[in-house]
């Protein structure tokens, strides 16, 4: 899934995500969710706006799609005149433009799902691509923004049914089942752990990877449940514990202060890595997990194994040793321990605020929810709020306005009685804005707080078929010679059943997951490179047979493999050479005869330093060196093994240290190169994305950003621009060097 907010506006320098997220979308406290000010159930929330005039802004905003989608329904707004008189102008002038929104889309392994987006409120006109089943692109303009009450604001929530529901979350309950670990068929964002009382905290521990305790100093036992967050954010892994309030049950407090890198160790450090933990987690994993770095790496990552079909924690009962606090200090626990259970963001966890909340079994639109009756009493609602899932009714549907709203004849305590009048002048306001909302309308239906469903799903980034085609460009640069540039139409993609790109797209996705890159940077660096090494994902093997042929005549002078064949590139990263391979299988626990490996890397050494030897005198095949076996069919299964050719590429990521790079800064410079027969074409790159391409493929000239040597990499670049437009909000420079553009230049994009 992704997903952004609906208005896009640049980021301010240092601004974390959240809070971006929170600052497009100031919302009016009487006009929140899921009550509005008369205590009634309000399924979205009113999105404050003003017009803006500073550079960077548009004079006139427009609200955007938040995601890819289809209209389900929409109406163009009624004209001022009508805006500002009854009907429509109830308590003020209301404009009544709206677009419907359905969203399919992925969050997980076999787990689509579907889910409502709606903007009422709008004014003037739609966007002109706004029309009944149009397709719809994430951050594509919907319409202006309106008035509602003579307030600048537009309504906007997301909704969803039942069945989307418990795809979307894992339960329609209130709170998470903790008997059990969580689902891992969609795992995404923070790792969350339940302690159970008897927890015990040791003062320290000598031996990382030994689960003994037995001459370990308890410091503390626990006597209450206590919840972790483990969080990784650009090279840092931050825990913090929580506890179950005292007076208020659905409250939860932190205990002590968050831990940043407490069991970062100098021993796993790189350059540029000193301290930062989850930058070192591969060279953690190598060395608490020497069997199995890539079983441990899971367990550092998820505190679990979850590849079970694919990897073996070795030994079996290893543990996985983290500083937690408790109240009143902090100690070590063994979090593999099968009594801790494990959890992801996916499971949505009571502890970190979200409830699910269908005690209102009633279907008017009075909030009679006891859970949240007793919050409010607590005091606590507004604290828990933006973090409630609330199943009620649809408020658009005009044919069940009185089922809904009768009550207000009679009042209640906080809302007196209505006279038969003004019931109905209300009921023609509403009606005014009404729409066929067809069978979702009829019934009751789960609502998020949009603010909180946006942030929250950020963090999700697996990419479903359509949005992975998207990344694709539609027209790439190739290099032909010194400055001889061919732009070429990208023709033969294929996503169809049983291609290479719909079959790797899960195992691309857990391999992500598994290895971090979960941030639409770190996507775009991976895949700008993934994509273009694999022909735009259609062979995970390296083209290593040529032809060599007579320039004048054509004639065919000799057919050879590539210098390092057998050792090719193979996978989405394409592992190249025998000790990227031998690292590889060690990363998987495999081993492999010592003899062999130290003479192939030597050999291809010698050759990679000899190039005039490369063809002559070469000793890297499998019979000269009497390869096993075993070992041939790891190496080729890395190509046709495609849960392989997607492990392998995480592990390159992590062991050649790609992600800092990635997590720079990302300034874009337009490039334009004229090709042949083509006219002037624009492509984009940027320093950081040099830096994590070169890691990958020549680490020694990570610093020259001009090295012309790197193969292939303004076609890697024309990936990375459609990945950056797909992935994230960022803007384009133009010829001035001014990021205004919305889109790549030269029709680029694989969308319509």
């Amino acid at each position: 899934m992704i997903i952004s907010p609906p208005f896009v506006r640049p980021r301010n320098a240092g601004e974390s995500d959240p809070s971006w997220v929170s600052r497009m979308m100031p919302v009016d406290i009487n006009k929140d969710f899921p009550l509005n000010r008369h205590a009634s159930w309000h399924g979205g929330v009113h999105v404050l706006h003003t017009d803006r005039t500073e550079e960077g802004y548009d004079r006139t905003e427009f609200v955007r799609a938040i995601a890819d989608g289809v209209v389900v329904s929409c109406r163009a707004p009624s004209s001022t005149d009508r805006r500002d008189t009854f009907p429509l102008n109830y308590n003020g002038r209301t404009d009544d433009g709206y677009v419907l929104l359905k969203h399919e889309t992925d969050i997980g392994e076999s787990c689509s799902v579907v889910y409502y987006s709606l903007y009422m409120h709008l004014r003037e006109r739609l966007a002109p691509a706004i029309r009944d089943g149009a397709r719809i692109w994430r951050k594509d303009r919907i319409g202006q923004r309106g008035t509602v009450d003579n307030v600048n604001a537009f309504h906007f929530e997301v909704f969803c049914d039942s069945e989307n529901m418990l795809k979307l979350t894992g339960r329609t309950t209130p709170k998470l089942d903790i008997t059990r670990d969580g689902r891992t068929d969609t795992l995404y964002g923070d790792i969350h752990f339940y302690l159970p009382p008897g927890t015990h905290f040791y003062e320290s521990v000598s031996d990382a990877a030994s689960p003994d305790t037995d001459r370990l100093n308890t410091v503390h036992t626990t006597t209450e449940p206590l919840f972790v967050s483990m969080t990784f954010e650009k090279g840092d892994c931050t825990m913090l514990t929580r506890r179950q309030n005292a007076i208020t049950e659905a409250c939860f407090d932190p205990v002590g202060e968050p831990l940043v890198n407490a069991d970062a160790n100098p021993l796993d450090s790189s350059q540029n890595t000193a301290g930062k933990y989850e930058y070192n987690l591969y060279r953690t994993a190598r060395r608490l997990y020497p069997h199995n770095p890539s079983a441990g790496f899971e367990l550092l990552r998820f505190g679990r194994v979850i590849s079970a079909e694919h990897e073996t924690l070795t030994p079996a009962d290893a543990p996985l040793w983290r500083t937690i606090s408790f109240p009143g200090g902090t100690g070590m626990v063994n979090l593999v321990s099968s009594d801790i259970k494990k959890f992801s963001d996916a499971d949505f966890p009571h502890w970190t605020g979200w409830r699910m909340v269908d005690d209102d079994t009633d279907n008017n639109s009075q909030c009679n929810s006891p859970f949240i009756a007793r919050l409010q009493d607590s005091g606590r609602f507004s604290d828990l709020s933006s973090h409630l899932v609330c199943r009620f009714p649809l408020e658009w549907n005009a044919a069940t306005f009185d089922q809904r709203y009768a009550w207000l004849r009679i009042g209640s305590e906080d809302v007196p009685a209505m006279s038969e009048k003004d019931y109905e002048r209300l009921k023609s306001h509403a009606s005014a804005l009404c729409f066929d909302t067809g069978t979702i309308g009829t019934g009751r239906l789960w609502h998020f707080h949009p603010q909180t469903f946006i942030t929250h799903f950020r963090k999700c980034c697996w990419l479903s078929k359509s949005e992975l085609k998207q990344i694709i460009p539609r027209n790439a640069l190739r290099m032909a010679g010194r400055n001889d540039y061919r732009w070429e139409a990208i023709n033969n993609y294929r996503d169809g059943a049983g291609s290479v790109a719909d079959n790797i797209r899960t195992h691309m996705n857990r391999a992500m997951q598994k290895y971090l890159i979960t941030t639409p940077r770190r996507i775009a660096c991976l895949l700008g490179n993934g994509i273009q090494e694999t022909a735009w994902l259609g062979s995970m093997e390296e083209g290593y047979r040529y032809t060599e042929t007579d320039p004048r005549t054509r004639q065919v002078i000799r057919r050879y493999n590539i210098w390092y064949y057998p050792w090719y590139g193979r996978g989405l990263l394409q592992l190249t050479n025998p000790e990227n391979y031998f690292n590889y299988f060690s990363f998987r626990g495999r081993a492999c005869p010592e003899n062999i490996r130290n003479t192939l890397i030597n050999e291809y050494s010698r050759l990679y330093a000899q190039r005039p030897l490369r063809y002559t005198d070469n000793h890297l095949s499998d019979t000269e060196n009497h390869v096993p076996e075993n070992i041939i069919r790891w190496r080729n299964n890395i190509s046709s093994d495609l849960h392989e050719a997607a492990s392998s590429a995480g592990f390159y990521w992590v062991s050649m240290n790609m992600a800092p790079y990635a997590d720079a800064e990302h300034v874009l410079e337009r490039c334009s190169v004229t090709p042949r027969r083509s006219g002037i074409k624009i492509y984009y790159r940027s320093q950081a994305f040099w830096r994590a391409s070169a890691a990958v493929n020549l680490p020694s000239q990570i610093d020259n950003a001009r090295y012309q040597g790197l193969n292939g990499f303004d076609t890697r670049c024309c990936v990375y621009g459609s990945a950056i437009a797909v992935l994230t909000e960022q803007k384009f420079p133009d010829s001035h060097n001014n990021p205004v553009n919305e889109k790549p230049e030269s029709d680029q994009l694989r969308i319509g």
